[in-house]
């Protein structure tokens, strides 16, 4: 599996995405809102800065998951991350997040 396959299975069968995307946005509007109003960005910017943040969390899941499964074979990545109950500590983690 490939970064971009894993991202896809993220997509389809959890929240993981979208529950980091909310805080991320939030985040990043927040610190946004900090910004001397002729510097503040423009939604694009700010969705652009918080794709970042995410690509950033994926790159280290796919490292870590990587490591551990050693293999490229879809079938092996998806019976690891079903038997690891990766999913739901993923989702879990990203409930969890707070930025600073």
């Amino acid at each position: 599996m490939d970064k971009e396959e894993l991202l896809e299975y993220l997509k389809t069968n959890s929240g993981v995405k979208d529950k980091f995307m909310e805080k991320a946005l939030d985040y990043q509007n927040e610190k946004n809102q900090k910004r001397p109003f002729a510097k503040r960005w423009n939604e694009t910017k700010v969705e652009r800065a918080a794709d970042k943040m995410f690509n950033t969390v994926l790159d280290n899941i796919f490292d870590k998951l990587k490591s551990a499964i050693k293999s490229s074979d879809n079938k092996k990545w998806i019976m690891f991350v079903e038997e690891n109950n990766v999913l739901e500590d993923l989702e879990d983690s990203m409930s969890e997040i707070t930025f600073e």
